[in-house]
């Protein structure tokens, strides 16, 4: 019995460290100045909320959220960012900028304060986590359910970024310099 609960409050320590860590590296992307940065901390972020989703046993769902979003799309990001010269920004004192800060205080007051409520219960009736898998939530299903219904979709949204990783270097590294002709 005492392995048990030495289990669960090793698993809630760790659930609440990598949460806070979350909850910075979020603030890292608002707050921060540099791009480059901020994309760094939204990577970072992803990166814990691929652990959260490790902790609460949803590994696909933790290794798609590597895989896509903190390995292909934030390092699209970083090298866009870094092919158009990410510059930092002078953060002068705005309307829009404490109205973030107010807006980034009240989600934290609201987080503490969802914190404070207790445990939710589970809803009521017949479900549980086979019905769940069985009706289309394990991997197999999510990728049969890609590849064959939305196949075309999958391979149009690769296509558009693709074309737009193309655009954005063509823009930033060639300059339009009309031709000369030459006079012989």
């Amino acid at each position: 019995m005492l392995e048990f609960d030495l289990f669960e409050l090793t698993k809630a320590t760790v659930t609440l460290l990598v949460g806070f860590t979350a909850v910075l590296a979020s603030l890292g992307v608002i707050l921060c100045s540099s791009p480059i940065y901020c994309a760094l901390y939204l990577i970072g972020h992803m990166i814990c909320l691929a652990l959260l989703f490790l902790l609460y046993n949803a590994e696909f769902i933790a290794a798609v959220q590597i895989i896509v979003y903190a390995g292909a799309v934030m390092i699209l990001f970083l090298f866009i960012i870094a092919l158009l010269g990410g510059k930092k920004e002078v953060q002068e004192p705005s309307l829009e900028r404490t109205l973030a800060v107010l807006f980034v205080a009240t989600m934290l007051g609201e987080l503490f304060l969802s914190a404070t409520v207790g445990s939710t219960k589970p809803i009521e009736g017949g479900f549980d986590l086979e019905t769940v898998a069985e009706v289309g939530g394990s991997a197999k299903a999510i990728g049969l359910e890609l590849f064959t219904r939305h196949l075309v979709s999958f391979e149009l949204a690769s296509v558009l970024l693709l074309v737009a990783a193309i655009g954005i270097i063509c823009l930033s590294k060639f300059s339009y310099v009309p031709a000369r002709r030459r006079m012989k």
